[in-house]
């Protein structure tokens, strides 16, 4: 039997980056024959350890820089070419755990986390917001530099927005969804504010969260990954790293294994020499990889001040189609609240995801999925108050643990009212909710249900694709587990560049954030090895 193709969707052409071919530079499963003896061996100036935004952006500068780079990424290689919208064949292809990772906690949710040549950037929503002048600003303080404050910092920003091309969407793609959401918050009076996102020539096929279709958006896999490779650095792919090398007290190299893509066993041992080493992992994966052996020891905050930006989502279910599938995913966001922490946005999904996350199976489920093109998916961010920690576990696993508190679950049923209200006078017949005592409300009269008194935080369905904090970066070693230049203070040579170097939550997508860090560290480290 065929399968049915999506429907054709007329919009602006997109521009197709340069794509990169599968070479030398690029190994992968079954292209790791070791010269001599068991292990598969490569020597570089610097190894990093993973491709995403952290990753991939001090790689490039590194490899500019004529640094001889070697990338290692427990994920494929998957070309703009091999993307599609079938979420059973892309979520074991693109997300770690094919999407069920885990935060344990006082309601146990989900977290998005990429693992594939270019990371989380490839299946996020392709937001370019910086992080917001006053949290720049206190860093700065709190860390005596002043070359992390806002000003000192807009040129950084400035060239990560040239190289991931962040603007904002054509007309064309903005789908109803988007629109309902504007009119909603002008009709209640709120802010609302149009996204930059980093897209060249987006057109709108909402398939950000599977990867994109078109190659539009700029993910490092299209934008930071092959200026890397051009400048001569080298990818190796499928390799998951299990420990560091530690000569003398300093950081060598790595050793991993490569992973069968399929059946996720390991096989061949790869040990990768370098001058310095360079963690991109994420703020999950990156700790775990460190506690191995047992660095931050002059703070002990390796692990620690784990924070999340949790959400939830708000389903609404219009009587005229809506066609939200249509167009991208997050043309813009309502801000009204944020100076509360709080921030609602549009954030439609393929229909396969939508059907998964449904509180209904069976004839029910098929029902609500019937009315697909009336639907509005639409979420409420809320600003960290708490903080969590990640443990290493058994079997080489990651453990996340993290709870919302008492004033964040008051936040979000106030938001989630708040939202449900908009979409009740937008005309909306019925909202799904994110609470496993009450799925569904049919009236905005219904909304006085979603109380402290009735809904608490074991209720609440969370998830978050925002992860930050476990590797912090500061000025002195009995506070922080990195300095300002991004290297471990226990461990000369290991340099982390991820969001697991924020010294606090920011508030807001963190791409660019790390992206620009990312930058600083890079021209920094090519200088020191340089000079060496």
């Amino acid at each position: 039997m065929t399968r049915a193709q999506p429907p054709h969707r007329p919009g602006p052409a997109a521009v197709a980056p340069p794509r990169v071919p599968r070479s030398d530079a690029i190994l992968g499963h079954g292209d790791y024959t070791p010269a001599s003896g068991d292990t598969f061996e490569v020597t570089a100036d610097v190894v990093v350890v993973g491709t995403g935004a952290g990753g991939a952006a001090i790689g490039a500068t590194l490899a500019e820089a004529g640094v001889d780079v070697v990338f290692v990424e427990e994920g494929g290689y998957h070309p703009t070419s091999s993307f599609n919208p079938y979420l059973e064949e892309s979520l074991p292809r693109l997300w770690r755990d094919a999407g069920t990772s885990v935060i344990f906690g006082k309601s146990n949710f989900l977290y998005a986390e990429g693992r594939c040549v270019g990371g989380s950037t490839v299946i996020n929503g392709a937001m370019t917001y910086r992080a917001p002048d006053e949290v720049l600003d206190g860093w700065a303080s709190a860390l005596h530099d002043p070359t992390l404050g806002t000003q000192a910092f807009d040129p950084t920003f400035a060239q990560v927005e040239r190289d991931i091309s962040a603007r904002h969407q054509h007309p064309a793609s903005v789908g109803g969804d988007n629109r309902v959401m504007s009119m909603g918050a002008a009709q209640a009076g709120w802010h609302h504010e149009k996204n930059r996102r980093n897209q060249d020539g987006c057109v709108g096929a909402n398939n950000c969260i599977l990867g994109c279709v078109t190659g539009a958006k700029q993910s490092t896999l299209v934008s930071y990954m092959p200026r890397a490779l051009r400048a001569g650095a080298r990818c190796l792919t499928e390799v998951r790293v299990r420990e560091l090398c530690i000569e003398r007290g300093r950081a060598t190299g790595i050793v991993g294994y490569v992973v069968d893509p399929r059946t996720r066993k390991q096989t061949r041992r790869v040990r990768v020499r370098a001058r310095a080493v360079v963690i991109a992992c994420g703020a999950v994966q990156t700790p775990h990889l460190l506690l191995k052996h047992r660095l931050g020891r002059p703070s002990g905050q390796l692990g620690r001040n784990f924070t999340t930006h949790p959400n939830v989502k708000v389903l609404a279910i219009y009587p005229h189609e809506v066609g939200g599938w249509r167009g991208v995913s997050q043309w813009g966001q309502v801000r009204e609240f944020h100076d509360e922490g709080i921030i609602f946005a549009e954030n439609m999904a393929p229909a396969g995801a939508v059907a998964a996350a449904l509180p209904a199976h069976s004839r029910q489920a098929w029902q609500y999925m019937r009315r697909y093109n009336n639907m509005v998916l639409s979420g409420v961010l809320v600003e960290d108050s708490n903080a969590g920690r990640v443990r290493r576990g058994p079997f080489d696993m990651a453990l996340p643990f993290y709870s919302i508190t008492a004033a964040d679950q008051r936040r979000f049923l106030r938001a989630v009212q708040l939202l449900g209200r908009m979409h009740f006078d937008m005309g909306a017949e019925r909202l799904l909710l994110p609470f496993s005592n009450l799925h569904e409300v049919t009236s905005p009269d219904q909304l006085a249900g979603v109380d402290p008194s009735r809904i608490k935080i074991k209720h609440m369905e969370l998830f978050t694709p925002h992860l930050m904090g476990t590797a912090r970066m500061g000025h002195e070693a009995r506070s922080s587990v990195v300095d300002l230049d991004g290297q471990v203070w226990d461990l000369p040579g290991c340099y982390v560049a991820d969001a697991s170097v924020f010294p606090t939550p920011i508030g807001v997508n963190p791409q660019v954030t790390i992206m620009a860090l990312a930058l600083r560290f890079g021209e920094r480290l090519a200088t020191r090895l340089q000079g060496e």
